[in-house]
């Protein structure tokens, strides 16, 4: 199935990764729909990656926290299997991924507790609707912002980068703001010296991206923190999201404005 498929709701684009029919990502299968970054850990070490989480809201602003073993959630995504329903899952083991997979089910235990973590992708949609198409992005990097501490939880904050034209920039800043839930008001303008970005035109990635002329760039804090986070710890095990690969829910992304 081709991502130029046209989806009825976000179930379809679920039952899509299900199936393991979706060509691209779900979050531009079909825009306007909060989209979050999952990971999923041992009940052992639950605790400590939700206070990480409640400590630093802006890179990862914790959506829900699943009880052990539970794979549905009614309340974002109806008919939901986590276990089956991102695009791509990364399969991590003492830091390193050794595997990327569209289902985990055989991963997956009554000890399993999943963590859905808010997504700057989710508005994507609603900028070019009003308007504010970005000349570049989104790609993310890393900064050599600390985030603060929790147990075996520590590392630098990621940010995503897109860029607009001057005119735009305070009417984005100002409509991203609303959005606390999607990491809110950009970190900052053209300001990658200040976040420590070492390398101002290459990705988390290693891979360099060119920013159009006469346009501004600018960072939002990027739920892919607490993923690398997770894998910088080095825990025996654990699962997450490919990046990229962010799940689709059934809310409206405009619901959310505050």
């Amino acid at each position: 199935m081709a991502t130029t498929t046209t989806f009825a709701s976000p179930l379809d684009v679920r039952l899509s990764c299900r199936a393991n029919e979706l060509t691209g990502f779900a979050s531009r299968a079909l825009p306007g729909y909060l989209c979050v970054n999952v990971v999923f850990l041992d009940q052992s070490y639950a605790d400590d990656f939700e206070h990480f989480c409640r400590q630093n809201p802006k890179p990862c602003p914790l959506l829900k926290r699943f009880d052990p073993g539970q794979t549905d959630c009614p309340d974002f995504a109806r008919k939901l299997d986590i276990r089956t329903d991102l695009g791509s899952y990364d399969v991590i083991r003492h830091g390193a991924v050794t595997e990327q997979r569209h289902e985990i089910a055989d991963l997956f235990t009554d000890q399993t507790v999943t963590f859905l973590i808010g997504s700057s992708v989710s508005f994507d949609g609603l900028l070019i609707q009003k308007g504010y198409q970005p000349a570049f992005g989104p790609t993310i990097q890393i900064t050599d912002i600390d985030c603060k501490p929790v147990g075996v939880f520590k590392g630098k904050m990621a940010v995503t980068i897109r860029s607009f034209s001057p005119s735009a920039i305070d009417d984005v800043w100002e409509f991203t703001s609303h959005f606390p839930q999607c990491h809110g008001a950009p970190v900052g303008k053209n300001n990658w010296e200040e976040l420590g970005i070492q390398d101002p035109n290459i990705n988390m990635n290693g891979d360099v991206f060119e920013i159009p002329q006469n346009t501004d760039r600018l960072y939002w804090a990027c739920g892919i923190t607490p993923s690398i986070v997770a894998q910088q710890a080095k825990l025996p095990f654990l699962i997450s999201y490919t990046p990229g690969h962010a799940m689709i829910t059934d809310i409206p992304t405009e619901s959310l404005y505050t």
